[in-house]
């Protein structure tokens, strides 16, 4: 059984063409396996171009379009199909002429065939971004998604404490902000430097029957402290045993550091604003500019390394 399903695995992972008669094909047969790299070789006329574009990418071509509506077919290029017997096991195809119009060191595949514009949406929309110091998961804090977060990771009956940090502004002094707070119902004060005071919103017991208060106390403290708030569980001497930020922003609370919303032109090599600072999207440096190059914008966006070319830049500027 064992060997007849790796004998099922090995023929399915190949695109088999049988009676292969186009153009000056005479009759063939044979298979190509799937992800290896194929080089199609021969004199001027041997049939190259016709077993590898009017054949197998025709054939790929017309069985991806066939799977559209027939009101989506109609604003694309019908092919027509090869003579052939048959063809098995082939998936949708991409073909790149021979002659290329467009020479610039910034051309390639996904850019000539388009897959970059589909790949940079997917990366804006649908990606999860993570910090770039701590490597944990950034996302948008709702009080709901706390609760959800905490549940089974913070034992019942435990003792809690939520809090809030307000800014001090430059023409005011931490007392200031303190007889403002306590005009508004918070007189319990954690702690307070020159720059910003922490206020206690809530020391609770966090149980199942108090969720609906944990969420308005959540409700807020994110909305005093700008989005931001602070998770603490407390031991039997009601000091903090464990800490969690929070924050309803593209920001990572640990590390303190925001984030933009992501765009497409983020994931672009031919972008300013996703060309790697080190190469500008064109895959090499001379070590006479990498410096200067480096240092002339911040980012504004976490950036993997560059895959574009050989350099690779794992420091972000605006750490720099």
């Amino acid at each position: 059984m064992a060997q007849h399903t790796q004998t099922s695995e090995a023929y399915r992972a190949a695109i088999r063409v049988e009676g292969a008669r186009q153009n000056n094909l005479k009759n063939l047969s044979l298979e190509f396996p799937l992800n290896k790299l194929i080089v199609v070789t021969g004199v001027s006329g041997s049939g190259k171009s016709s077993l590898a574009f009017d054949t197998v990418y025709s054939e790929g071509q017309r069985r991806y379009v066939e799977t559209f509506s027939a009101y989506t077919r109609q604003f694309l290029d019908r092919m027509d199909k090869p003579q052939v017997d048959r063809i098995e096991g082939i998936p949708p195809a991409v073909a790149i002429d021979q002659t290329n119009p467009v020479r610039t060191s910034r051309s390639t595949v996904g850019t000539m065939t388009e897959l970059n514009d589909h790949l940079k949406l997917l990366f804006a929309r649908a990606a999860t971004l993570y910090c770039r110091s701590c490597g944990r998961e950034v996302r948008r804090d709702t009080p709901q998604s706390i609760l959800d977060g905490l549940e089974g990771e913070v034992p019942t009956d435990s003792r809690i404490m939520i809090t809030f940090t307000v800014p001090v502004p430059t023409d005011f002094d931490p007392a200031e902000i303190i007889e403002l707070l306590g005009q508004e119902g918070y007189t319990r004060i954690r702690s307070q430097t020159p720059a910003a005071v922490e206020v206690i919103q809530d020391r609770t017991r966090y149980t199942p029957a108090n969720r609906q208060r944990l969420s308005e106390d959540l409700e807020a403290a994110m909305h005093h402290g700008k989005g931001r708030v602070t998770f603490y569980i407390l031991g039997a001497d009601l000091e903090p045993r464990e800490t969690r930020h929070y924050s309803s922003d593209l920001h990572c609370a640990t590390c303190d550091i925001h984030y933009r919303e992501p765009a497409p032109n983020f994931f672009s090599f031919n972008s300013p604003m996703g060309a790697c600072d080190t190469c500008r999207g064109f895959g090499g440096s001379s070590a006479s500019t990498t410096t200067s190059l480096s240092r002339t914008r911040p980012r504004l966006w976490p950036k993997a390394r560059c895959v574009h070319g050989r350099v690779r830049a794992t420091e972000s500027a605006g750490r720099r």
